[in-house]
This record gives structure tokens, sequence and C-alpha cells, in this order.
């Protein structure tokens, strides 16, 4: 097996030569993932929602359509997509770039080695699991809610690595609380490597998620008395832009009717103890409320405030696949951002407290 300093030599090389001949030098087509079984039909809750509001949508995010979105904002079951993996042999990466069977295929375009990481002797493993998927090296929302679950499938693996992960406050301390190793290597070389993806919903991630759940309760600690059973997570300043352009209104309503208020940035230990088993947790679309899958209190439900203008619904596929209750306000374009009803929000704790207390009576 080459080395990686003559690996990503031939590679600059293959580059360049692309550059100086006029075209633009393109990445291999990475080969399609393999599904560990086949998904299952599984039933889920609705989400809780004022359907005169889809009017307020503008555009979708990520190329879907209002009709997808509101079948699944209604659908009564889903059919399951499980873990995924792809098997390469005699694999080299160097940053986000893989090349294994005479291929350079792209695996992050934001993560970098430098010349200290390339021309660093490395040694060939034989059975390497990389956990990272593309989206877990970009937002801490996917790292959090898919890359976790994936490690926990393969955490007894002798093998399991990850690649450098971006200097968020909150990884440290969920992986801590999880009993997560994360491995973190610039460049690795490996006679066999497995990549993993766990994008998808399934009753097995599910059940990894309760693992989680369960791992992060016991290893926290006692929790501080006094705190709300439904809490506001305010978008911390290092997230991509959501501006609520009335949030100081929404803030002031919100505390008046008891709603505890914290960033998602910050103390992580702090944002846990405010959030967790919480009955209720709220937040703006984004990645911030991935927190809600490992703090909610069985039985509790996420509120998601959309903007119109990127609507989407993936925490309510995260929150139903754990059977907790989804409820959802979208908001109104404004100059600067969007404007969040009040009214609207309290309306839905509402709605949310009723359908919970229904459920926790049966």
């Amino acid at each position: 097996m080459k080395t990686a300093a003559a690996q990503w030599l031939g590679h600059l090389s293959s580059k360049t030569f692309a550059r100086l001949s006029g075209r633009r030098f393109e990445f291999d087509r990475t080969p399609p993932f393999k599904p560990t079984r086949a998904g299952k039909r599984v039933p889920c809750r609705p989400a809780l929602f004022d359907p005169e509001h889809l009017s307020r949508v503008t555009q979708c995010a990520f190329g879907a359509s209002l009709d997808d979105l509101h079948k699944v904002m209604t659908a009564d079951h889903y059919i399951e997509n499980p873990l995924e993996t792809l098997e390469l042999t005699d694999a080299i990466v160097i940053g986000g770039v893989i090349f294994a069977d005479g291929k350079a295929l792209i695996h992050s375009k934001f993560v970098h080695p430098g010349l200290g990481d390339v021309v660093k002797s490395t040694p060939v493993m034989d059975d390497t699991v990389l956990i990272n998927s593309m989206p877990g090296l970009r937002y801490f929302g996917h790292w959090l809610g898919d890359d976790t679950t994936a490690f926990e499938a393969y955490r007894q693996h002798p093998g399991l690595v990850s690649l450098p992960l971006p200097s968020w406050d909150n990884v440290p301390v969920y992986a801590g609380l999880f009993d997560h190793n994360w491995d973190q290597r610039m460049v690795l070389r490996s006679r066999k490597l497995t990549l993993v993806r766990d994008l998808g919903f399934s009753l097995d991630k599910a059940d990894r998620y309760r693992t989680l759940r369960d791992r992060l309760r016991q290893n926290f600690g006692s929790l501080p008395e006094n705190r709300s059973k439904v809490v506001f997570l305010r978008r911390g300043p290092s997230g991509d832009p959501r501006q609520i352009v009335n949030s100081s209104e929404l803030e002031r309503r919100l505390d008046a009717a008891g709603v505890q208020i914290v960033t998602a940035e910050g103390d992580t230990h702090q944002l846990i103890a405010d959030m967790l088993d919480a009955t209720i947790i709220i937040s703006i679309e984004g990645s911030q409320d991935r927190h809600a899958s490992y703090n909610l209190r069985d039985g509790g439900g996420m509120l998601s405030l959309l903007p119109p203008d990127r609507f989407y619904v993936s925490t309510h596929e995260w929150v139903r696949n754990l059977e907790l209750n989804s409820g959802i306000v979208i908001g109104h374009a404004a100059e600067g951002g969007i404007t969040i009803d009040p009214d609207e929000v309290l309306a839905m704790i509402d709605k949310l407290l009723a359908r919970i207390e229904t459920l926790d009576a049966v």
C-alpha cells in the first residue's frame, strides 16, 4: 500500500494536470451504501400544526415540496431507512478524501490536512470503521443526531476512528456522557475500511437513542431543583442565521408564561441541566434542536418554530422516531428575518401539553 505522502502527491499532480489542461478535476462517484437490513413499516404520531398556516410557506428547503412535507407531518407510519455501510479495500484516508480501489472519493469538503499530517508515518490497520457521515462533519445536529448513534452501533469495534471534528463546545460533554471515545485522525490507512451512514430512521436507531438517553442520565448526576417543564432553546450566535426579528417580544411573553429561556451555547453541562427531562422544548429549526432527542423526558414534545422561506420538518422525523410528540408553528416573513406570533406558540404549548397528558393517562 502507498504511503499517505505518495498518495497525496499523486492526487495533487492529477489536480494540477487537470487545471493545466483546462479541465475541472472531478472526484470519482462514491459507490452506493448498502442497508444493513430491509426497512419495515413503523407506526408514528402525526405532528400538531394549523393547516391554514401552510399558506405562509414561500419556499421549502433541500428541494422538497410542500405537498411532500405535508404528507410527512400527517403520516401515521413511515418506512424505515436502516443504518447503511460501504466497505472499501486498501484505503487511504487523507482529510476529507478517501483513496481506494483506484478511485479518489470525497467524504468531506470541510476537513483539510496540513503538510505535517501527510508526511507523518502512518501505520496500516487491518480493519477500520470510519464513523463520520458527510453531514456530521459539517453540522453539529447531524453529529449529535446521526453520527453518535452510528458510533453506538460500532462502539465495541477495536478499529473505530473518526476524522477531526469541528471545535463544537458541546461535543466533549456529550461524548463523555455517552461513554464514547472519538479517536480523531486526519490520516489513516487500512486494508479494510467500512464507512457508516445512519442518516435515516429505524427501530434500531430508536433503540440506540434510548440507550444513549439512559446513559446520559446515569452519567449526568443530580439535577438542580425548580427546573421548568417548558424550555425555549434560544439559538446561539455561532449558528447559521435564523433571525427572529420580534425575539424580545416572544421571549418576554414566554418568560411571563413560566417558560425557561436558555441559549444553545456556552456551558454545555448547565445547558443540559436546564433542559434534561423537560416536558416541552421549543426551538427554531436548526442543529440545536437535536438536543431534544436526548433531553426531552419520555413522551415529551418538541415545538419547532419554522421559517416560511426554508420550510422543512426534519425535527418532526427525529422525534417521532422516539415516540415523542411534535408541534409546529410557522413564522411570517419579515424584513431581516421572520416574526413568530407569541400567541400561536403559547397555544401550541397548550395543545402539546394536552396531548402529552392524554397519552400519559393511557
